[in-house]
């Protein structure tokens, strides 16, 4: 009944899988030189259920390049790429290539957040504007609705501090009308979004009523400068990565030009991908590369990881601790999961159900989800593509569980311990 079952749920991708033309060749990384990859090649008959499945979302989806790494216990016990990180040139990806993550940048700033909190430097009561608040002064003035004084640190966390996307759309991607609405130049800052943003009125109470807020989660980066006297990027990778082992994480550019070298290449097979640039100059951009800033949007989903360096970060807060200690108090993972009081809404975390818990991220040219799983696994899939059509999170998130169902026996190895 079992293998009759799991046939049953294959059919729709196999169906999908053998319709797609000119679908990118797969290339898998299987460098011989490197460690990993050796452990990997030792254990490839019991891991391969995923890569078989990996590679049908990949097919599926007409995925361009893709990082999947996976966790047992606390052990990385799987890190792999998939595809190619530059299609043209035929780059395939390794483990250790890099990819914007989106939004998945919350779960970091929100570590980070309650970091300080745990340290007694922050508290998720403490007001965010006004003279009692943690931010002060210009910008932070002209405030139009009393009630953003009520704004507390908790209230940004779990996107219930009062503003509506309804209002004037997201304030972290209308350079444009920012720039034609205040009379503000080229190129539109931070301090010229704050003020846009806390001008105008507030549609709800703080901790009333949920909205996603990107502004939010960019204002916890001001928040945590504000308390550490610190550029967020450098205490962020001082405090909260590098001492666990993550050195490579960084806040990406917005142009190809800014490309690492070991970054991947993105892909937009959307309708819509081509936009007005970010910068004013008018011109209309490949949305991957100029039609956002994402350097401004850091803190919100502008990080760059390998799909090993999120599962890094996951364990740091996944609420065991019997191999790797979380940095966090048990009661602040609670807080994490379950919510603070009022809108009980998740901090950090996109959503969770009992011992589900996932974070998505997406970007023209990105899609990502993190995934804390039932039974001891975690997972994460990110890939360089923005499909023209077909659900990533779904399909991810369907494919990897189904993978993970189907291996019989899992490798006791430790892939943290190999790596630098």
């Amino acid at each position: 009944m079992l293998q009759a079952y799991r046939l049953l749920l294959l059919i729709p991708i196999l169906t999908i899988c053998t319709s797609v033309t000119n679908a990118p060749s797969l290339v898998r990384n299987s460098n011989p030189a490197d460690p990993i990859a050796a452990i990997l090649e030792n254990t490839a008959d019991a891991l391969d259920p995923i890569d078989s499945m990996v590679n049908r979302v990949m097919r599926s989806l007409r995925l361009v390049g893709a990082s999947v790494a996976v966790v047992k216990d606390e052990r990385l016990v799987y890190a792999k790429g998939f595809g190619y990180a530059d299609r043209e040139n035929k780059v395939a990806v390794t483990k250790d290539h890099l990819f914007r993550i989106g939004s998945v940048s919350k779960l970091i700033t929100a570590i980070a957040v309650l970091k300080l909190v745990d340290d007694g430097k922050l508290s998720l009561d403490d007001y965010v504007f006004g003279e009692r608040g943690v931010l002060k002064g210009a910008p932070y003035t002209g405030i139009k609705n009393r009630n953003v004084y009520q704004i507390k640190v908790k209230h940004l966390l779990n996107h219930t501090s009062g503003w509506s996307l309804l209002t004037y759309g997201d304030p972290m991607f209308i350079p444009q009308k920012i720039h034609r609405m205040d009379k503000v130049s080229y190129p539109i800052e931070f301090d010229d979004v704050i003020k846009f943003v806390l001008t105008r009125h507030l549609p709800y109470r703080p901790g009333t009523h949920f909205n996603y807020s990107n502004f939010g989660y960019c204002l916890l980066g001001r928040v945590i400068e504000a308390k550490t006297g610190q550029d967020y990027e450098a205490w962020v990778k001082n405090e909260i990565l590098a001492p666990n082992g993550i050195t490579d994480m960084e806040i990406a550019g917005s142009f190809e030009k800014d490309r690492l070298p070991n970054e991947v290449k993105y892909y937009d097979f959307s309708a819509d991908n081509q936009q007005l640039a970010f910068n004013g100059s008018g011109q209309m951009v490949y949305k991957p590369y100029g039609a956002d800033d994402i350097e401004m949007l850091g803190p919100a989903g502008g990080w760059l990881a390998t799909g090993a360096d999120l599962m890094r970060v996951l364990v740091m807060v996944d609420g065991y601790s019997k191999r790797y200690k979380d940095i966090l108090s048990t009661d602040l993972v609670d807080k994490m999961v379950n919510g603070v009081s009022g809108v009980n809404r998740p901090l950090g975390w996109r959503s969770t159900n009992g011992e589900h818990w996932w974070r998505t991220g997406t970007l023209s040219g990105t899609s990502a989800i993190l995934t804390r799983d039932l039974n001891g696994y975690s997972w994460v899939v990110v890939t360089n593509t923005t499909p023209r059509r077909g659900s990533f999170t779904s399909t991810s998130r369907w494919a990897m569980r189904e993978g993970i169902k189907m291996v019989d026996s899992w490798p006791k190895h430790d892939l943290f311990q190999q790596m630098p």
